[in-house]
């Protein structure tokens, strides 16, 4: 993560503190729920989504930060990875096969 955008997320966790950052995390991810709801009923547009999913994936690096950045990006790695071979298997068992 660029430097000054940690530091950016720090002053954010010491001004507004944890817990209304937590909170803030929950209301956006409410916000993406919606919005992604809303899409199929025609309600709201493909830039809502982008909107909403900005900013929980900013409060989600907030929260990173908080309880161990290093830890978080080691275990996403670690999802990506077992993503990528569950595909991997997936793709290559004979009844999903593409062909």
């Amino acid at each position: 993560m660029e430097n000054c955008i940690y530091q950016l997320y720090n002053k954010v966790l010491n001004v507004w503190g944890i817990v209304n950052q937590q909170w803030m995390l929950i209301e956006e991810c409410g916000e993406l729920f919606n919005a992604i709801a809303k899409v199929k009923r025609g309600r709201a547009t493909k830039q809502d989504i982008i909107t909403e999913l900005a900013d929980v994936h900013i409060m989600v690096e907030q929260m990173a930060v908080f309880y161990g950045w290093e830890e978080f990006q080691a275990e996403k790695e670690h999802k990506l990875s077992r993503l990528k071979e569950r595909l991997e298997t997936y793709l290559t068992t004979p009844k999903n096969k593409k062909t």
